[in-house]
């Protein structure tokens, strides 16, 4: 298979999996053969480097994290915002090596049907072609003000990109975790926040 192909069986199973939130079974199985073809495609020599290809909001197509659909905000941000009941909806993650910010975005309903947008602020920097070192300083959701992270209480975060190219890439996180993601755009709205 082709890269392009590889790519596209990724993204539908993403979808039929919910992103991970579903139970995936032999689907699985198939996403992480199909990571590990992709891989050995990777046309990008230096990922963790490779600033004009990194940078965007990136919509998560599917990880092996152990996501809950159903959560709270406090399990979100470190146990800093309240512990109000929300639905995951969409995640986002926002790179902007020009100014190192490292943002994990969740886009969420409520039981009362209005939305939000949780936030959890961080910094990044490459510590090899293909490794970067991350951490998480703030959390902020909407409505409720933004509260540091206490950074000795977290251990610390890695990120490998083992595949970039202008619109996908896989990550391996500090758990052993793989990320699907496919760019959403070059310039997300989140980078008028503040510092």
């Amino acid at each position: 298979m082709d890269a392009a192909a590889i790519k596209a069986e990724l993204a539908e199973l993403g979808r039929t999996t919910e992103a991970g939130f579903a139970q995936g079974g032999k689907r699985v199985e198939r996403i992480a053969e199909l990571a590990a073809a992709l891989e050995a495609l990777n046309p990008t020599a230096a990922p963790a480097r490779a600033g004009d290809l990194l940078r965007g909001r990136w919509r998560l197509l599917w990880s092996s994290f152990g996501l809950e659909r159903g959560t709270t905000l406090a399990r979100l941000s470190f146990k800093l915002l309240p512990d109000e009941p929300i639905r995951v909806e969409h995640l986002f993650q926002e790179v902007d090596p020009q100014t190192g910010l490292y943002d994990n975005v969740v886009a969420y309903s409520r039981p009362d049907g209005g939305t939000g947008e949780a936030v959890t602020l961080g910094r990044f920097a490459p510590t090899s072609d293909t490794r970067m070192d991350v951490v998480f300083t703030h959390a902020q959701a909407t409505g409720h003000p933004r509260a540091a992270i206490d950074n000795a209480k977290i251990p610390p975060l890695w990120s490998e990109i083992v595949y970039l190219d202008s619109d996908f890439r896989l990550n391996r996180g500090s758990y052993g975790s793989l990320y699907v993601l496919a760019l959403d755009t070059r310039d997300p709205p989140g980078w008028t926040r503040d510092a």
